[in-house]
């Protein structure tokens, strides 16, 4: 087998499909790359569907080091309609805070180690990403067209936006219908469910009210803390406009979030 094959077909465990609120894990390394740690098990997100990736520590025998992104790489296409571009497996590496590099030449592969998340972090941008939701829904059912000409999002801890090609630009008044929209969603504090698809872990389906979406971010489990909705578009050049939502009322909560039981 060449070192390519291993590559792919290297996986990493995430935890974070198993239990959201897991804020941290023992694992052991498996892998040190020239910018981060490749773990056998993560709780950390990676970048991912827009969503920012991410951070927090890892307790190793050498010290504690921070990582302040977390990418996947690698991985098979998920051939399933609507999964366009997401990959099933692959590894996930923790990339180190440049201050803490020159502590990766002490990792060894086999190492134990601890991995806990910013939880506070994990939250608000798990959060946001249940709103991104409620705007994209809220839209698409304005101009139903732009389910197939979206082509970008990106999910923030304080905001999130949708970028689309447009023939028209949005109006005034669509912008204030695309946020009563979203707003009436969001009212409605009906359950969110987010699950596998036919048993692929990394396959997975965002629902609330008939309304479905492949997404494999973190979400909220209701609506109720996103609070209202403040929507706003910004003109990205011809044919191409961005909706972006900020949600100020937005309520924090952590206390679902717990360590491993012994």
């Amino acid at each position: 087998m060449n070192s390519l094959n291993y590559e792919v077909l290297r996986n990493t465990e995430k935890l974070y499909y198993k239990d959201q609120y897991l804020a941290g894990a023992n694992t052991q390394v498996t892998r040190v790359h020239s910018d981060g740690i490749e773990l056998q098990s993560t709780v950390a997100y990676p970048e991912g569907g827009g969503q920012e990736a991410d951070f927090g520590t890892i307790e190793l025998p050498i010290g504690t080091v921070r990582f302040v992104w977390v990418k996947k790489l690698y991985g098979s296409p998920i051939r399933l309609e609507g999964f366009k571009g997401g990959k099933l497996g692959g590894i996930i590496i923790h990339s180190l805070h440049p201050d803490d590099l020159h502590l990766l030449d002490e990792v060894t592969v086999g190492m134990p180690a601890r991995v806990t998340i910013d939880i506070d972090r994990r939250e608000r941008l798990t959060l946001s990403h249940s709103a991104s939701h409620f705007l994209y829904a809220a839209a698409i059912s304005l101009r139903e067209e732009l389910k197939q000409w979206t082509i970008g999002c990106h999910i923030k801890e304080d905001s999130a936006r949708f970028d689309f090609l447009v023939e028209d630009a949005f109006t005034a008044e669509d912008v204030l219908e695309i946020e009563r929209r979203a707003n009436e969603l969001i009212a409605c504090d009906a359950p969110i469910e987010h699950y596998a698809v036919q048993g692929l872990e990394d396959a997975r389906l965002w629902t609330y009210n008939g309304i479905e979406i492949p997404c494999g971010g973190t979400h909220l489990e209701s609506p109720r803390r996103i609070g209202r909705v403040s929507v706003r578009r910004k003109r990205l050049g011809k044919g191409k406009e961005r909706l972006i939502c900020v949600f100020p009322d937005a309520e924090i909560d952590v206390s679902t979030y717990h360590e491993p039981a012994l």
